[in-house]
């Protein structure tokens, strides 16, 4: 799910960089949202997508949903 994602990006080092189809494809919800920015490849090609922030509302939601 894209908030736990959210999460692991909120505890970690950034930039972070996710290679799993799954993981970019929440961080597409997750930057559409504007919880993060992220550099992400062409939808359909494979690719890693490299995670450079969090953005305030990002951090706002984390603490809505819990999360720090």
């Amino acid at each position: 799910m894209a908030y736990e994602l959210l999460r692991i990006i909120a505890g970690a080092s950034l930039p972070m960089t996710l290679s799993s189809e799954a993981d970019i494809e929440n961080l597409r919800v997750l930057r559409d949202a504007g919880y993060v920015k992220v550099e992400l490849p062409p939808q359909g090609r494979p690719a890693s997508a490299v995670v450079t922030a969090l953005t305030p509302l990002g951090r706002t939601a984390m603490r809505y949903f819990g999360g720090g």
